[in-house]
């Protein structure tokens, strides 16, 4: 047994790699629920409405419960680091865990979000697709070089990479947080409803697009920095 002031130490020193676990953990139950706030039959793609409302009767629980766990998602993004600074708590395991979690918040509602826009014809539903595959097969293709490297500095992230990671939650976040903005909106007695704009439509994209060529632009600077 810990004594009671090692162990509230113990506590704090593992605080980082527990929040950086539970956004590695909520990760797919946000994949997962943003698919059930829009999967539809494929017969009923053909009258899809614009980009972003959900189809199915009970969207809006699932478009809720997306919205709330990929908000306490990112906020272990930003707390897990602020926590190991503080506490002078980094790991090896934090290292490795820690982009591995950003990495799966950001590509698997992305994937789920790239298939939902061609099965229901949304608007530039190629562009989507495209710079999420990007963004995807960057991710997958540096961490796996950042793995394979020789020594522990292989799985270091950059500063520009860290902001890359923001900026992709952003872009991943908008659709997801506009999908629960009906419930929200309700819920505050602001009105019945949330009406989305192409102007709004084409902004996600360009955050999206933006994301794309800066996880591009970084996965240029890694590869020439290796060689």
């Amino acid at each position: 047994m810990w004594p009671d002031g090692l162990r509230g130490i113990h506590v704090i020193k593992h605080l980082p790699n527990a929040l950086t676990l539970l956004r590695l953990v909520l990760a797919p139950l946000v994949a997962l629920a943003v698919w059930q706030s829009y999967a539809i039959p494929a017969a009923a793609a053909a009258n899809a409405p614009e980009a972003f409302v959900p189809l199915k009767a009970d969207a809006q629980g699932w478009a809720l419960a997306a919205a709330l766990m990929f908000v306490l998602a990112a906020l272990t993004d930003l707390f897990d680091g602020m926590a190991a600074r503080a506490f002078d708590a980094h790991s090896k395991l934090g290292r490795i865990i820690d982009p591995i979690a950003d990495k799966a918040l950001v590509g698997l509602p992305l994937i789920v979000l790239s298939i939902i826009s061609l099965m229901q014809a949304w608007p530039l539903a190629i562009v989507i697709s495209i710079a999420s595959a990007v963004i995807v097969g960057r991710d997958l293709l540096i961490t796996w070089l950042r793995f394979a490297a020789p020594d522990g500095e292989g799985v270091r992230v950059s500063q520009l990479a860290k902001w890359k990671t923001a900026l992709e939650l952003i872009a991943v976040g908008i659709p997801i947080l506009i999908s629960a903005a009906p419930s929200i909106v309700v819920a505050l007695g602001a009105g019945e409803g949330f009406a989305v704009s192409d102007t709004l439509t084409l902004g996600w994209i360009a955050v999206l697009s933006l994301a794309a060529a800066l996880s591009a632009y970084t996965a240029a600077q890694y590869l020439l920095a290796r060689s």
